[in-house]
């Protein structure tokens, strides 16, 4: 059984108070940075086997454009589709034993989601999710401590409480 995430691009990134403010400086800038919040997310997290972000597009071509980022896919939906309504055919489409969760805060992919059966995240949960494994790590780096210096510090301790 596999377990996706399928996310609601722009309707994240017009959420996420980080991702909105490079939005103003551009939109592939917005987009990147979240795909990288997300690389972080996975490298450190084991909740999903692959991660789907849909984007409309402005494209004029039809079909869908795929960039991929490793686990990571960006989906560029060209116009003669939505993404809400690209992302309902993919659940539509999906195989039932696939543990799917969607991110959205759109009541249409919500609704549509429930529908079939799937988990239903809001934007602020996997921005909370997100900041947590990115608030723990910077602690870590802002005091300096690699994870050679943690290892030290860890048998330090276990001599000192004589566990080895």
């Amino acid at each position: 059984m596999s377990r996706y995430l399928i996310i609601d691009g722009y309707n994240a990134i017009n959420k996420i108070v980080q991702l909105e403010a490079k939005s103003d400086v551009s939109l592939e800038t917005a987009r990147m940075s979240f795909i990288q919040m997300l690389k972080n997310f996975m490298t450190h997290k084991d909740i999903f086997d692959k991660i789907f972000i849909v984007f409309d597009s402005s494209q004029n071509e039809l079909g869908v454009r795929r960039h991929s980022y490793g686990d990571i896919e960006a989906l560029f939906v060209a116009d003669d589709k939505d993404a809400d309504s690209f992302i309902v055919d993919m659940l539509r489409g999906a195989d039932p034993s696939d543990k799917i969760s969607v991110c959205s805060d759109d009541n249409f992919v919500r609704n549509h989601s429930k529908v079939f059966g799937r988990d239903v995240i809001s934007v602020s949960e996997l921005e909370e999710i997100m900041l947590k494994e990115n608030s723990s790590r910077s602690t870590i780096n802002i005091r300096g401590l690699d994870r050679d210096r943690i290892g030290e510090i860890n048998e330090e301790l276990k001599k000192h409480w004589r566990l080895t």
